[in-house]
């Protein structure tokens, strides 16, 4: 899919690879790129940067877990391509850690992604066009521990995924899921592990849309995730099961 002339709208664009996600469309000739936050001080600072490089982004305050908010970015009209990036992590041990927290990242990295695109999948459908992307990570295939929880909810959106493309490929929408490693992001601050920038990753998720990939990897870690399960699945488990909180 071209990106030039298109309509983006963006989960989770306050910071990180969301903030970057909409410069980065807007730079490649998105004509309007709406870019979600929550709080009105990113807000405010998306739009003052963004006026400030007279760039095509449109701040809108979003919250994935309100239907509310979720209900009215439908009444700025269809758009092209929709990117469920708005995520949260917990650290620690599945059993000891808050229910609250594990609550949460369900709420927001899988259930808020399911309102997004059943409020926006309908029109794609409707002119037979458009694009889903889902921001989740290499260890939805394969746990990464030191955030459990936090890889099973995008296990949880990698599978939404391929539910969505058996129901939405022929309708003219296409479904990926971007699969990338740790990115240096106020997120992962907490975790001593290679990471990636989210001006690389940002560049690969464009790339992938190009190309409408299928849910590809992002980055030599990623791919290593990937082959490492395609050699010994056992081995690579029992490697990640020493990365713990």
């Amino acid at each position: 899919m071209n990106i030039e002339g298109r309509k983006i709208l963006i989960t989770g664009a306050s910071r990180g690879l969301g903030r970057t996600l909409a410069f980065a469309f807007a730079k490649a000739g998105a004509k309007e790129v709406f870019a979600g936050a929550r709080k009105p001080a990113d807000i405010k600072k998306l739009r003052s940067d963004a006026a400030a490089i007279g760039s095509t982004i449109t701040p809108i305050k979003l919250d994935v877990t309100k239907d509310a908010d979720v209900e009215s970015t439908t009444k700025l009209g269809s758009v092209d391509i929709l990117i469920n990036n708005a995520g949260v992590a917990g650290y620690g041990n599945p059993v000891s850690m808050t229910f609250d927290a594990a609550t949460e990242e369900m709420n927001v990295n899988y259930f808020g992604a399911l309102r997004m695109t059943r409020a926006f999948a309908p029109a794609m459908i409707e002119r037979g066009e458009g694009m889903i992307v889902n921001v989740a990570t290499a260890f939805a295939k394969i746990n990464l521990p030191i955030v459990g929880t936090y890889c099973a909810s995008k296990a949880a959106l990698l599978s939404l995924g391929q539910a969505l493309r058996a129901y939405l490929g022929d309708k003219g929408v296409h479904v990926m899921t971007v699969m990338p490693t740790t990115i240096d992001t106020d997120m992962s601050k907490g975790a001593n592990v290679p990471k990636m920038t989210t001006e690389f990753v940002a560049g690969e998720i464009l790339r992938h849309i190009r190309e409408e990939s299928i849910d590809p990897p992002i980055g030599e870690e990623a791919e290593k995730v990937l082959d490492g399960l395609r050699s010994d699945p056992v081995a690579l488990e029992q490697m990640l099961s020493q990365i713990r909180a």
